[in-house]
């Protein structure tokens, strides 16, 4: 066995670590189970159906709570976390007893009762949030979300912060985030960001999106995202696409059970680029060493990394001119229309740089602006300084503020985004993986000098052969910044996304 082979590999001779890894498979059967509710409520299950799956939910979250904080597991982890550092362990061992012991303390930090009542709060409030934002009824929702608020808050002070009681909610999403950090690596973005869009709007310069807009058949699409999806290597055998309200990527049991959704507009991209975004997602997830599968380490080491992973799969492969040239035909054949428009001009629409309401359809310009957005206020409302009743005019304002636009309606603006139903915290991950995909980015285009002949020829296999092999193989081995040093040479930097950013904007408006 090869050192990097032992690396991923447990080491089960020693009878703890089996022990606790049969203990843990256990919960992951459990969370599995959990995760193909979630499937079910997002893609199928009858809008009726809530309130007895929140019981169902919360009969089931419990369960996994009480095998988390089982006293058995948390001797055992106590036991190994130092034992494990010794250089005959693998690296795989050493994860393994990380995420699971921190696991193990955050789920005894929290009631069970709590545990229960926060999972019947989250599936009603998710069905609340599918109606409030297709009825356009803010007014009807403020109460729900009000109470995950309340939720969220009492999780935070439950885990415990330093500083700011919102540091406890980053970190279940980014370990060891804070708003410090966060405020330190969204000011150069956010100034990078605003720079090139007034610079583009005071230059006047446009580009015609027009022909992307029109009566494109739902049933076209889902054939042209699967063939997209199939060609950067997304595994359909063991994956699936399905449609729902807010495209999103479930793992019910990685490497082997991985699935995504997308949804339909008459604005084409929307499918094809969410498809992209949430193949990255699953070419990660799909990517994981099949020795974790039932564990906590088969999955992404962050949502931060992971969204490096959807934002590099869907923006600097998927928006490029390399990445059309060899795919547009598909998009002509499945769309006649298109066959009058070249590849040249379909690529300068796809990277239009305009200030838009929906955050999911945003330009790389914008998108961390809207990010900003969320971010600031969902800080403000866990912190005590605004009211959820203040919340749709306070969005608007910094919609206003930031991007010079106001929200036709709350269904556009404030009722946009599933996230609020499942919780706070996650937003700022998307930048952070715009930062962290950037520097990967510019890592594999020094890694491949012929990066962009290859994937103009048609082949991403490099590429996924190479993150495969550097990093989506490690799952959550290793800590998100640890890997990113790990996978390029170097600590986390803002500078790669500023350079890569101001370099297309330059190419598609001639600057």
């Amino acid at each position: 066995m090869s050192i990097e082979q032992q690396k991923l590999g447990f080491t089960l001779s020693d009878t703890r670590i089996s022990e606790a890894l049969k203990l843990i498979q256990e919960v992951g059967d459990l969370e599995a189970i959990r995760a193909m509710m979630d499937w079910d409520q997002q893609t199928g299950m009858p809008h009726g159906a809530g309130a007895v799956r929140g019981d169902q939910v919360a009969t089931l979250q419990g369960l996994i709570h009480e095998r988390w904080t089982d006293s058995r597991l948390g001797q055992l982890l106590q036991e190994l976390a130092p034992i494990v550092q010794q250089p005959e362990y693998s690296d795989a061992d050493r994860g393994l007893v990380r995420t699971s012991l921190r696991a193990y303390e955050q789920a005894t930090k929290l009631p069970r009762a709590f545990v229960e009542e926060l999972e019947r709060g989250l599936v009603l409030a998710h069905e609340a949030w599918v109606k409030a934002r297709r009825d356009n009824d803010f007014a009807g929702y403020a109460p729900v979300l009000e109470r995950m608020i309340g939720y969220y808050r009492e999780m935070a002070d439950y885990y415990g912060y330093k500083d700011n009681r919102y540091d406890a909610l980053l970190d279940i999403y980014e370990p060891g985030l804070t708003v410090q950090q966060v405020d330190e690596l969204f000011e150069p973005v956010k100034e990078v960001s605003t720079s090139l869009l007034k610079r583009i709007q005071q230059s006047g310069k446009t580009v015609d999106t027009s022909f992307l807009t029109g009566e494109y058949g739902k049933d076209q699409q889902r054939d042209l995202c699967a063939v997209l999806l199939n060609n950067i290597g997304y595994d359909f055998e063991r994956g699936w696409l399905a449609i729902s309200a807010h495209p999103f990527t479930l793992s019910v049991g990685a490497p082997f059970d991985v699935r995504l959704t997308t949804r339909y507009d008459r604005y084409m991209p929307t499918s094809i680029m969410a498809a992209l975004h949430e193949g990255g997602h699953g070419l990660y997830e799909q990517g994981t060493s099949p020795a974790f599968v039932r564990t906590p380490l088969a999955n992404g080491a962050s949502l931060g990394v992971h969204e490096s992973q959807s934002r590099l799969w869907e923006n600097a492969i998927g928006r490029s001119a390399a990445f059309w040239q060899a795919q547009y035909h598909h998009i002509q054949e499945a769309f006649p229309a298109f066959r009058d428009i070249d590849v040249k001009t379909f690529v300068r629409a796809l990277n239009n740089v305009e200030s838009s309401l929906i955050r999911v359809e945003a330009d790389e310009v914008t998108y961390n602006l809207h990010i900003v957005i969320r971010y600031e206020l969902e800080k403000a409302l866990i912190n005590g300084e605004l009211s959820v009743n203040e919340l749709p005019q306070a969005w608007n304002d910094k919609y206003r503020s930031y991007l010079g636009i106001v929200p036709d309606s709350d269904a556009n603006g404030v009722l946009q985004d599933v996230h609020w139903t499942f919780g706070m915290g996650y937003f700022p991950t998307y930048t952070l993986g715009n930062v962290y995909g950037a520097q990967i980015y510019a890592t594999l285009r020094r890694e491949f000098p012929d990066f962009d002949a290859r994937v103009a020829g048609g082949d991403t296999s490099f590429v996924l052969n190479w993150l495969r092999d550097h990093l989506y193989v490690h799952g959550v081995t290793y800590l998100p910044r640890d890997l990113i040093e790990r996978v390029t040479g170097e600590a986390p930097n803002t500078e790669y996304f500023k350079k890569y950013i101001t370099e297309k904007v330059n190419k598609v408006y001639g600057f």
